[in-house]
């Protein structure tokens, strides 16, 4: 599958928002969904030193990915440092007026956030959204991934997929291994998480490799009955991709929160990118 590349000032024009005032469905729940909202505000009021203010001396940022099973798109050459971005928004602005961006939800743990955001046109046109994720160290912004965009997206685009990582976490608490393989496309595809600040998803395990490897895996896991149990704590979607994070209880008690990235199409998880902790 090959996902159109789009122009560069249109993917960071277009992923980031730029009003007299943002506009925002929601709060920031912890320093990091703040930094990524001073970086909305910014750009909502074409405020180029704001902007630069909440960047990393050093940065990157990955336009959509261009295969299937990928999560991470080409990177720019363009703004590698945080000079290099402003003297890229000075020009920016000047080409082309800032359009309003309504961020509508976001997920976040620790240094990562997933966001959707509705990008409305100057014309009044129905709005593009976008589904994109931010790393923040240290109060600053270090990477940016451009992971998805849907024009003229529904408020209820992604509740399908939603409801099937509700179907998996249900799956999951009762031990029901396969009602769980039931719910991945056959050549679903899995990655860890690699624990690298300038990577975001990761490599495959080594167990879980196809259909007949992922049914093995599970009937293992659950042989003596339900073991981690999962709270959706709080999601993220767009069309086919959904953000979540999940809470596990271990059998002794003691939780671990987990964010995940899922692309969901005609009801069947086809990636799963473990991303946190």
């Amino acid at each position: 599958m090959r996902i159109p590349v789009l122009p560069l000032i249109v993917l960071l024009l277009a992923a980031l928002p730029a009003s007299p005032t943002v506009a925002s469905a929601i709060t920031a729940a912890n320093d990091t969904e703040a930094v990524v909202l001073k970086d909305f505000e910014a750009l909502s009021a074409g405020d180029v030193e704001g902007l630069a203010a909440v960047f990393a001396p050093r940065i990157e940022i990955y336009r959509l990915p261009t295969e299937a099973h990928t999560l991470v798109g080409p990177r720019s050459d363009r703004m590698r440092t945080r000079e290099e971005l402003r003297a890229y928004f000075k020009a920016a602005f000047v080409a082309q007026p800032p359009m309003r961006h309504e961020v509508l939800e976001m997920v976040s743990l620790h240094d990562l956030a997933v966001v959707r955001v509705a990008i409305h046109m100057p014309d009044g046109a129905p709005p593009e959204h976008a589904f994109t994720a931010f790393r923040v160290r240290n109060g600053l912004i270090e990477g940016i991934w451009h992971i998805a965009r849907e024009p003229a997206a529904a408020p209820q685009s992604g509740a399908a997929a939603k409801a099937v990582i509700r179907q998996l976490g249900n799956a999951n608490n009762r031990g029901d291994a396969d009602a769980v393989v039931g719910l991945y496309h056959p050549d679903a595809k899995h990655f860890h998480a690699r624990r690298d600040p300038a990577k975001l998803g990761g490599a495959p395990p080594a167990r879980v490799i196809d259909e007949a490897s992922r049914r093995r895996f599970y009937r293992e896991l659950y042989a003596e009955g339900p073991r981690s149990q999962v709270d959706l704590v709080d999601s993220v979607a767009l069309s086919e991709w959904v953000a979540t994070r999940e809470r596990y209880t271990d059998p002794d008690g003691s939780p671990r929160d987990h964010l995940t990235i899922y692309r969901v199409r005609d009801g069947l998880i086809i990636d799963e990118w473990h991303l946190a902790p």
